[in-house]
């Protein structure tokens, strides 16, 4: 029996449960990490510009694989690990599994100030800072049992929901000899999740066979728990036609005829109307939030609709609406046993039902269809989000996209058909920007294929640093940032609200016209290619020769600002304090109007 550090053994464990990548930024806290990843293991690791990007593509990797081996992500002391607080809480609200080794000073120099440490409430207390935005936070106090702790968690961050964990670990404590008598890491990688409670599921399924006007609703915990195939089959076994948020987007095949589209505040015409007027909804690896629910004003929960709620996290089911039934449960094995059930039971389809949802699914496309085929310049986000889906479709169908929040909201949900299962949006914390960098993590997820981020012109300019490592990486990333020199969701609104804009859009002192960097110039400077876009018919061919190229791309595209937009849902705001609020349904007035249809706002 030999003697390594636990740094070495933690690189070693690592490397023998097949861990592919490792991302971080070296500081002078991780050096022994870093030591023992890069020249010790065949380990991927990849350096980035900043702690936050490591967290972004660590959880672009995991919405691609969604399994062990984990992402791996280190980083250093004080404001270097602080630099990862946004995007850890991202991933913790929209369980993304990832293991992040952070180091600290050592502890001989604890409660003393020295190496950035948080020492004003206890020694090296940083782990503290991360507890309500992690799945678990802990430090490593003693060198013999640092593996056994790495070990646990480990299996926290993918077992059960699965989400962030956060290891901290003294700068000593890593360099300290242990035993290289190192424990098999296999039982640590596995778990088994829960299944829903029978009687659960024999009351939900009396539920569904009395119900006229069923529909699915699903979220991220489809794809966290590989429950497509499983959704699929309940589906066709049933008939009953399937609607996902935009966290959920591509949990079903959007080409389905059972498939209703994302319903919520950008959601399709069939699915809005299937959410308004459904006798029993059936939840599934979801929590109901605004953005899918039109800040609870969609669904009439539980007037006069019944929610069956599956979620494997017990704290969120009845969250946002009281429950007929509340299962516990994988999303894959709750949907089997309910599959199951269901031929038992003979349900069958409502095709009265279906049919109808048949007929709004044509109007809304009819109407809509002067959204996705607009000619003006500068362009129409539909028009752009559009012709990627058809683009990437063509050429790569199985590429990653991914589409960020801000106005590519408004449209990523219904005007971006998924063409795979890789369709992903960052639907809780809303972190803007968050696609410039995720989109790497995917493509290395995928054996370094392509991947895409639709972006606005704000969000690409606080994460365009990432830029560089793609090109030092070779990645064939190609971003698609809407530039219209304003936050357009938030311009919109204001507009709406206060008949004016505060802070939205960008000029120069002094000057009315609005201004904004060159971003394809910019994307050049950083070693990338960078083309511009003013007109519709100039935005196809470009994308495509972005991914024929293979090589990190930034298309920037002129986008218009004054058109009206689509919008499913304008909800409303609680303005007064002295007013009452409680979730309903919204009044047919605070409905826009589609294209072609008269406006009743």
């Amino acid at each position: 029996m030999g003697q390594i550090t636990v740094a070495q053994a933690i690189a070693r464990l690592l490397e023998q449960m097949g861990t592919e990548a490792a991302f971080g930024l070296n500081g002078h806290g991780n050096w022994a990490l870093l030591d023992a990843l890069v020249h010790e293991t065949n380990i991927r690791s990849v350096a980035v510009r900043s702690e936050d990007h490591a967290i972004e593509l660590a959880d672009g990797y995991w919405r691609r694989t969604r399994k062990p081996p984990l992402p791996i992500v280190t980083t250093s002391v004080g404001p270097g690990n602080m630099n990862t607080v946004p995007p850890i809480a991202t991933a913790y609200y929209e369980s993304i599994g990832m293991l992040i080794l952070v180091g600290v000073g050592a502890t001989h120099w604890f409660d003393r100030g020295g190496i950035e440490e948080f020492y004003r409430h206890g020694p090296e207390d940083w782990v503290g800072v991360m507890k309500p935005i992690t799945k678990k936070s802990l430090m490593v106090t003693r060198p013999d049992t640092a593996i056994d702790m790495f070990l646990r968690a480990y299996q926290t961050a993918h077992s059960g929901r699965p989400g962030p964990v956060v290891m901290a670990i003294p700068f000593d404590i890593q360099n300290t000899l242990i035993d290289d008598d190192l424990p098999d890491p296999t039982p640590y990688m596995m778990h088994r999740p829960p299944a829903p409670d029978p009687q659960g599921v024999a009351e939900a399924i009396e539920i569904i066979r009395a119900a006229q006007r069923p529909t699915v609703v699903v979220g991220s915990g489809i794809a966290n728990s590989g429950a497509w195939d499983a959704l699929l089959e309940f589906a066709e076994t049933t008939g009953i036609p399937v609607a996902t948020t935009p966290s959920g987007k591509a949990a079903f095949p959007e080409d389905h005829r059972l498939s209703l589209g994302c319903i919520g505040r950008a959601g399709t015409g069939q699915g809005n109307y299937a959410a308004q007027n459904a006798d029993v909804v059936i939840g599934v690896g979801t929590h109901f939030t605004d953005i899918d629910t039109g800040a609870w004003t969609l669904f009439d929960i539980p007037t006069n609709t019944k929610l069956i709620h599956i979620d494997i996290d017990t704290s969120e089911l009845g969250r946002a609406y009281p429950t007929a039934v509340a299962m516990t449960s994988d999303a894959r094995l709750g949907l089997e046993a309910m599959t199951q059930a269901a031929r038992e039971g003979e349900v069958a389809e409502q095709t009265g039902w279906t049919s109808v949802l048949d007929e709004k699914r044509t109007a809304w496309l009819a109407q809509t269809e002067e959204i996705r085929t607009s000619d003006i310049a500068p362009l129409h986000y539909g028009r752009v989000t559009w012709d990627t889906a058809r683009i990437v479709a063509e050429k790569c169908p199985d590429a990653s996209i991914h589409f960020d929040t801000g106005h590519m909201l408004s449209f990523g949900p219904s005007f971006l058909p998924a063409s795979s299962r890789h369709v992903v949006h960052s639907g809780f914390m809303h972190r803007m920007g968050w696609s410039a960098a995720s989109v790497l993590g995917a493509s290395m997820a995928s054996g370094d294929q392509p991947a895409i981020a639709l972006l606005g012109d704000g969000a690409f300019l606080m994460r365009a640093t990432v830029v560089p490592t793609a090109v030092e990486l070779n990645l064939p990333i190609v971003w698609i940032v809407m530039d219209n020199r304003s936050l357009q969701i938030e311009r919109e609104t204001m507009l709406r609200v206060y008949g004016r804009e505060s802070m939205c859009d960008y000029r120069k002192v002094g000057e009315e016209e609005l201004w904004g960097p060159d971003f394809a110039a910019m994307a050049q400077a950083m070693g990338a290619e960078g083309v511009n876009v003013t007109k519709a018919s100039e935005f196809g061919p470009a994308l495509e020769a972005a991914l024929d190229s293979g090589r990190p791309t930034l298309i920037c595209v002129d986008t218009e600002l004054e058109t009206p937009q689509y919008r499913a849902i304008w909800y409303p705001y609680p303005a007064n304090f002295h007013d009452t609020w409680k979730s309903g349904p919204l009044s047919a007035e605070a409905m826009p109007a589609l294209p072609g249809e008269s406006d009743g706002n």
